[in-house]
């Protein structure tokens, strides 16, 4: 695909990694993904921006000292909008919770962490010039997902925050929700089977999932789920790698002839 460079509001504009250990997690998925990732600077606010051909991916940072003692490493997700301060406002009003205000993360770009009223944890995202993303291609960011117990209940907070509508489409025996921007959907929303935090989840995409476990778990990942599989969609499998970071990789079906 595609390297997107247009992001409509309510939009995935950005996913990055805050780790445990950045160092090592840096080792760790540059040989997972074959990411080029050169260390971080000043320059890219203490992160290591991981690229293919050239072209950004994510990006590697260090936990932040605001977290509390014992945290884990975490994927975040980010959205655009239009009016970061709006947004933020629209936030609080719909029962959610700003982490950190917005503020401006680089020159032309103004960022603020927020939290739906569940819990789950993302970024809102405003940017004065759009620049560019890979995307669904082995190694790049396919989708993300919010996992959440009764996440219908947070759909009217991300339509009010983000400005995307929400639908539903036939997964498996069941439903798979989505939000949408426009007529295309842009993230989807699931229920977890089992107990766990609400949180927005990332999937890599990869050529051959049985392959890429293998990789993982031989560079000291481990699997938390089974892997599961859809018609029109794929199979998948959620894995943690070594310092606590959770994502999912997912190997896409193979598009009709």
């Amino acid at each position: 695909m595609p390297i997107i460079d247009s992001f409509p509001q309510g939009t995935p504009i950005w996913v990055d990694l805050q780790s445990t250990d950045q160092a090592g997690a840096a080792a760790f998925y540059r040989q997972l993904f074959e990411w080029e990732l050169p260390a971080a600077s000043a320059e890219t606010g203490g992160y290591s921006v991981a690229t293919m051909r050239g072209v950004p991916v994510t990006a590697i940072g260090p936990l932040p000292p605001t977290m509390p003692a014992g945290s884990r490493s975490v994927w975040t997700t980010y959205f655009t909008v239009d009016d970061i301060d709006a947004s933020a406002a629209a936030a609080t009003a719909a029962g959610g919770a700003v982490l950190l205000p917005p503020g401006e993360l680089a020159p032309g770009v103004q960022l603020s962490i927020v939290a739906d009223p569940a819990g789950a944890v993302f970024g809102l995202w405003q940017k004065e010039k759009d620049s560019p993303w890979l995307r669904e291609e082995p190694g790049a960011v396919d989708w993300v997902e919010l996992v959440e117990g009764g996440c219908e209940s947070s759909f009217d907070f991300y339509e009010n925050v983000l400005g995307v509508g929400t639908s539903q489409m036939a997964m498996g025996d069941g439903v798979y929700s989505l939000f949408d921007v426009g007529e295309t959907s842009v993230a989807g929303a699931i229920e977890p089977a089992a107990d766990i935090p609400p949180h927005w989840l990332v999937y890599f995409n990869v050529a051959d999932l049985d392959a890429a476990v293998v990789r993982l778990t031989e560079l000291g990942g481990t699997l938390l789920n089974e892997r599961g599989s859809a018609p029109g969609v794929g199979r998948w499998v959620t894995v943690v790698d070594p310092f606590g970071g959770a994502f999912a990789l997912l190997e896409p079906e193979p598009e009709a002839a």
